[in-house]
């Protein structure tokens, strides 16, 4: 009786071969590992969030409709060759915050935690961090935050000035600062120079950390310990960073980088500005450098000026934001807001074209949040946030839909529901995020 062909993995394969030539993922040579090799091909789901300050124009945001047929207001047409690709969310908000000074209505963006007037910076873990500490097992960058406008320090009416220019939070009192310098951000990703540094440190404190531990009590011994799988964590980083090797499963579409590392001065053109921060984001994707990045296009009170878009005035986009039902404010503040949507499409084209296998595009494979703080910035209505989801999050989105919860009880229309569907979409098993009384029904 012949035996059965034994399971030809691409492992064994390279061995038998003698190659050290890494090759392209090959179906063929996984036929053997059936659902496995078939689970280990696909692409892994990325999440990203794109925030704009200072609201929109309240009549010229709106979407009904699905599909196709999906009628899209002016200021959302750049999105009409995406139509069933974006999902539109309506009357969500932060539930804490609806309404008052600006710093509330901003930094708690992803978190959904109440502030505070304090000295020292009070939040919550924001949504971002929360699927990094799960995503980042697998990439030499757990999450990229980034901005195009640049923070400001110390304190603005009172409270921390980095209420005002940040969104993401890795706990309740750590707020992560923003990159906003293109050159920094593509040397974190491809620079490992620093983490081989940081890695014969390391060797030296897990010896010293050895010797310590004999002499220390039990609580005392608990705190090394927990020291220690951080040292552990940030070894492990360092190893996926420095030594990358991928001969089973699903590759990156890029082995190195497409564009050049960008100059070491901060772009003074900020359409130029921006979309370079896109482009290294969409970078990281590609070659699963990350699989999180927040981008933030302008902080709260924003003093970026407009007057490069025809018939925008040249104010800042706070004073805009503040229409006071202006006819020449409203226009510029619609065609600011239209700008901003256009990032969103040229991000979404850009994903649209790379093929990430199984008949599934880079689009295919993310879930990618885009919009603003707050709804009407004139009077800072927190409530009925201007909200998009780009991508289909690996199939768990369907696409091509309004969701509209506001029919529903005030409990329901929660941010922190639509994150928690997010986060259980990315696979962190999480039974409740901030206030979320329920996963966000109706995306899938």
């Amino acid at each position: 009786m012949t035996s059965p062909t034994p399971p030809l993995s691409r492992r064994a394969f390279l061995r038998g071969a003698g190659a050290t030539l890494t090759l392209p993922w090959l179906p063929s040579l996984a036929w053997a590992q059936g659902g496995k090799a078939a689970e280990s091909a696909r692409a892994p789901i990325r999440y990203g969030a794109m925030l704009f300050a200072n609201g929109v124009n309240p009549y010229e945001w709106s979407a009904k409709g699905g599909g196709e047929s999906m009628e899209l207001s002016k200021t959302l047409q750049p999105l009409a060759p995406f139509k069933r690709d974006i999902t539109v969310l309506r009357e969500l908000h932060v539930f804490n915050n609806t309404s008052g000074p600006h710093w509330p209505l901003f930094s708690n963006y992803l978190s959904g935690a109440q502030f505070r007037e304090t000295l020292i910076p009070e939040g919550g873990e924001s949504i971002d961090q929360v699927i990094a500490r799960h995503t980042g097992r697998e990439t030499p960058v757990p999450s990229l935050v980034l901005a195009v406008e640049p923070a400001e320090s110390g304190l603005r009416s009172g409270v921390p000035s980095v209420y005002y220019g940040t969104v993401s939070w890795s706990s309740k009192n750590t707020p992560i600062a923003p990159e906003v310098y293109p050159r920094a951000v593509f040397d974190r990703l491809f620079d490992t120079s620093g983490l081989l540094r940081d890695k014969s440190v390391l060797d030296a404190v897990l010896a010293q950390s050895n010797d310590t531990r004999r002499i220390l009590g039990t609580q005392d011994q608990q705190k090394l310990d927990e020291f220690m799988t951080s040292v552990r964590d940030l070894e492990q980083r360092i190893e996926r960073a420095t030594k990358e090797e991928r001969l089973e499963g699903w590759r990156p579409t890029l082995a190195k980088p497409d564009m050049e590392r960008p100059a070491a001065e901060l772009p003074q053109d900020v359409r130029a500005h921006m979309r370079m921060m896109l482009d290294l984001i969409l970078l990281a994707w590609r070659m699963d450098k990350t699989r999180v990045a927040t981008l933030i296009f302008n902080r709260d009170v924003s003093h970026m000026k407009f007057g490069f878009l025809d018939g925008v005035l040249n104010d800042q986009l706070h004073g805009i934001s503040h229409h006071k039902e202006d006819s020449r404010k409203l226009a510029s503040y619609q065609r600011i807001n239209q700008f901003h949507v256009e990032q969103l499409a040229y991000l979404m084209a850009q994903m649209k074209q790379v093929d990430e296998g199984n008949g599934t595009t880079l689009l295919d494979n993310v879930i990618l949040q885009f919009g603003s703080n707050m709804f009407n910035g004139d009077s800072h209505d927190g409530r009925n946030l201007p909200m998009i989801l780009a991508g289909h999050g690996g199939g768990a989105i369907a696409g091509g839909k309004v969701i509209d919860t506001s029919s529903k009880p005030e409990e329901h229309q929660r941010a922190c529901n639509l994150y928690l569907a997010i986060a259980q979409c990315m696979g962190v098993k999480l039974k409740q995020f901030g206030d979320s009384v329920e996963a966000l029904p109706g995306l899938a």
